[in-house]
């Protein structure tokens, strides 16, 4: 029954200021020496009618000590359910009311203004908000609206990234699409242009393969909700990542410098708890950039370390080219986002390392260098346990 709470809480208060009023006079006016009773029961019934002195009993009694005392005895006294003077009554028949009314509103109206925000979110109004409602409330339920409001954003940048990105995937698609339409028809009209449209096709047909794969990795990082409990040493997978990037490197002409100190590759280290495919995509992605925007007879500089202060691994991966405008920094890690958009990538790589990293509880941010580069700083915690030598 929809109110049920309130009425509940206004009858639990309304009985309780009940109690606690009539509790309060007996301790009050009853004092600590008086709380001896003297029992005086009837051996018959009273005369029929009472009225004036008929309805009362009056001795003297003297005591063992020689005191005497005056006893007073009423016979409709004898029949009365309450001791208690009638105006604490009255009062608390009164005021027990109103306090409850106060006390049950104020625990109630906020739970239905909780009740009508998930409401307006479960129809789909994401900007919903709880805590402007809440006054200067600092109680559980205020915590309450305020997880509430936390949960809400995140839904609303959640629904909102993926829309965006939706668009960006059909704006990426459309123009490869376009492409292999253009070679299939120059090819139906000009036969001596088959191998040249047969290669365009391929071309156009590896760009699509590339999108997609990327796709599926940046959904991947972005499903996984958890770090995932295995234990492995950095270190040993930064290497292996490097040795393959090494290929293209000497391909291209640029050296990749390695610098791992003690603190980050020791037996003593401690291991990095997580899941390890996804730490790997978010290094190799952004080596391979770094690796993109270097020409050749430049170095791409990978250092990592190991803070003991706050027990995190510290990644730095800088390159020599142009770096990025400051323009697009803040954007960098979006989905395809591009820092020199003459560049033949798709703007996946960043996104899917900032999926990766923020699965693992870590950070990742890009700066360019005074210099001359973009420079990539990523922390990921630190597990537990101790790499075994």
């Amino acid at each position: 029954m929809k109110g049920g709470l309130f009425w509940k809480l206004l009858l639990a208060f309304w009985v309780a200021f009940f109690v606690i009023s009539q509790l309060f006079w007996v301790l009050v006016t009853l004092p600590a020496t008086d709380r001896t009773k003297i029992e005086i029961t009837p051996l018959s019934a009273p005369p029929s009618p009472l009225n004036g002195s008929d309805a009362v009993v009056e001795r003297q009694v003297r005591g063992s000590d020689g005191s005497m005392f005056r006893v007073r005895y009423h016979y409709k006294g004898a029949r009365r359910i309450l001791t208690v003077p009638v105006e604490p009554l009255v009062l608390a028949l009164v005021f027990g009311p109103i306090f409850g009314v106060v006390m049950a509103w104020y625990l109630v109206a906020p739970i239905r203004r909780l009740r009508q925000g998930f409401e307006r979110l479960s129809a789909g109004d994401l900007s919903v908000r709880l805590v402007p409602g809440m006054g200067r409330r600092h109680d559980e339920i205020a915590d309450l609206a305020r997880d509430f409001d936390v949960m809400a954003s995140q839904l609303e940048q959640s629904i909102q990234g993926r829309e965006q990105l939706l668009h960006d995937v059909s704006h990426e698609l459309r123009s490869p699409l376009s492409r292999l339409q253009l070679a299939i028809a120059l090819a139906r009209q000009d036969r001596s242009q088959v191998d040249a449209s047969l290669d365009r096709i391929e071309y156009e047909g590896r760009r699509l393969d590339s999108v997609v794969r990327e796709l599926l990795s940046l959904a991947r990082a972005e499903s996984e909700n958890s770090p995932g409990e295995d234990y492995f040493d950095l270190a040993a997978l930064l290497e292996s990542v490097l040795a393959d990037a090494r290929f293209e490197a000497e391909a291209a002409g640029v050296g990749i410098v390695s610098d791992i100190e003690a603190a980050g590759a020791g037996d003593s280290a401690p291991s990095l708890r997580g899941n390890t495919e996804l730490v790997r995509w978010a290094l190799d992605n952004v080596v391979r950039n770094a690796l993109r925007f270097s020409t050749r007879g430049q170095r791409v500089h990978v250092k990592l370390a190991y803070d003991e202060a706050t027990a995190r691994y510290e990644i730095d991966i800088v390159d020599e080219g142009p770096g990025a405008p400051e323009s697009v920094l803040p954007t960098l890690f979006e989905p395809f986002v591009r820092a020199d958009e003459t560049n033949a990538g798709f703007g996946l790589g960043l996104a899917v390392a900032k999926r990766a990293v923020s699965a693992q509880g870590g950070t990742i941010e890009a700066s360019n260098r005074p210099s001359a580069g973009l420079g990539v700083h990523i922390t990921l915690p630190a597990g537990r346990f101790a790499v075994m030598a």
